[in-house]
């Protein structure tokens, strides 16, 4: 905390100026790990409270997917997780009801960590695809799609963009 004294022709004023110096070692970006059980692609940003039910439903950790932004951070919003018991499949999304997609039935997870909604500097493109046929959705930051079988997905647009 300190005073800047501001003189011009019109007198001086006295501004009270704040600030706070954070270390380097914060990080902003929340590390995002994709799960596969056969069918269903989860993201999770903390594994460890969903170890239940990645064991009950046999899904393997496949890594790292990509890297969302902490709560709050400037031109982000939060990235929403549902689930269809009936699909048997993850939807995600930065709006809360769904962007215009129909997720009747699906049900409300919480959010996984904030997106950005524009391109910052070093994001990439976070692609979503889908699948018609069992109604399932798949992200990834590779612009073909990664490992999918792109005769059975198709892409369906840009979720937002990620670390």
């Amino acid at each position: 905390v300190d005073n800047i004294v501001f003189t011009t022709n019109g007198g001086e004023a006295v501004v009270e100026v704040f600030g706070e110096v954070l270390p380097d070692n914060i990080s902003k970006n929340i590390d995002i790990y994709r799960y596969f059980n056969g069918e269903d692609y989860l993201f999770t940003a903390d594994p460890q409270p969903e170890a239940k039910r990645l064991l009950q439903n046999k899904y393997a950790k496949e890594g790292i997917a990509f890297r969302l932004f902490k709560p709050d951070t400037p031109g982000t919003a939060p990235f929403y997780r549902w689930y269809s018991p009936q699909k048997r499949g993850h939807f995600y999304h930065s709006n809360y009801i769904g962007g215009g997609k129909n997720i009747a039935g699906y049900v409300y997870e919480g959010s996984i960590g904030n997106i950005a909604t524009s391109r910052l500097t070093n994001t990439r493109e976070l692609y979503r695809w889908y699948n018609a046929k069992t109604g399932h959705y798949f992200y990834t930051t590779d612009a073909q799609g990664g490992t999918i079988n792109k005769k059975e997905y198709r892409f369906d647009g840009i979720a937002g963009y990620v670390k």
